[in-house]
């Protein structure tokens, strides 16, 4: 599985078996572990940022909160996009 492929997925079905979630959950989640050690993230399509109520210039890893999001919610009502563009402001990670 690859985190790109099952986002794509997404956006064409809007549906991910709960192994693809709990994939893509793993992937958010070792990614903001090791957020400190990351320098910059690659831009996803601008269809798929905007499908997902994204920037058009969001990373794949914020399409990937935003399909959690959806499919996943949170019981706190926290949502895992704000979260992560948190960590992107804070650690002033670029985008390519």
């Amino acid at each position: 599985m690859e985190l790109t492929e099952l986002i794509k997925d997404y956006i064409a079905t809007e549906l991910l078996s709960s192994i693809e979630l709990d994939f893509l959950e793993g992937e958010l989640w070792e990614t903001t572990q090791h957020i400190s050690e990351i320098n910059t993230v690659i831009i996803a399509p601008k269809n798929i940022c905007k499908k997902l109520d994204l920037d058009e210039k969001s990373c794949w890893q914020l399409c990937c909160a935003a399909v959690l999001d959806s499919s996943r919610p949170l019981n706190n009502g926290q949502k895992r996009v704000d979260d992560f563009i948190k960590l992107i402001n804070r650690y002033e990670i670029s985008y390519l």
